[in-house]
């Protein structure tokens, strides 16, 4: 069996990701409770996001098709990362797939195998980037990155270590430019 790129399914039982539908700000402010509860920060605010995914019992492969979280059950999942990408979009879809991992498999309290797939325009996969975004680019420290940097979206970007599009969207969901 294989995961379309096109929609989010756990083959196993043919489960599809429900939103969880919370709003996009609660979704951000759980991804940072995550990350500063599980410590994943540097004094700068730049995410470990590798040693994170290891302390949670998670592992990286890479994919032969598309990006992808396979959850065998809590504490012990894949994520796929495609060979084609860079480190920076590798670093997202890391986050991106914690982000399936802590809402639609933590958070609704599901067990047993599950596989997510990226693709889509849909409510979860809006979720998913959500979260990633907040945890790889934590508010007040990208707030005063901002700042210090004046706006500068490729040097932000180099800061936190993602591609300069990702800091970019960060800034105006957060609306630095207006402050």
């Amino acid at each position: 069996m294989s995961v379309t790129a096109s929609t989010i399914v756990v083959v196993a039982g043919m489960f599809t990701a429900e939103p969880t539908w919370l709003s996009n700000e609660s979704i951000a402010d759980y991804a940072q409770r995550v990350g500063e509860y599980h410590r994943i920060y540097d004094p700068h605010g730049r995410a470990d996001i590798d040693d994170f995914v290891t302390r949670l019992g998670g592992n990286f492969q890479y994919a032969t098709d598309d990006e992808s979280l396979h959850v065998m059950e809590p504490g012990e999942f894949t994520i796929f990362i495609p060979h084609h990408t860079s480190a920076r979009r590798d670093r997202f879809t890391k986050a991106h797939e914690l982000g399936h991992y802590f809402l639609h498999y933590i958070y609704p309290k599901r067990s047993g195998d599950k596989r997510f797939s990226r693709g889509g325009r849909d409510r979860a996969e809006t979720e998913a980037n959500v979260f990633a975004s907040a945890l790889l680019m934590p508010e007040d420290h990208f707030r005063e990155v901002y700042r210090e940097l004046e706006g500068d979206t490729w040097e932000i970007a180099a800061r936190f270590d993602v591609s300069p599009q990702a800091a970019e969207v960060r800034a105006q969901v957060l609306a630095c430019c207006d402050s």
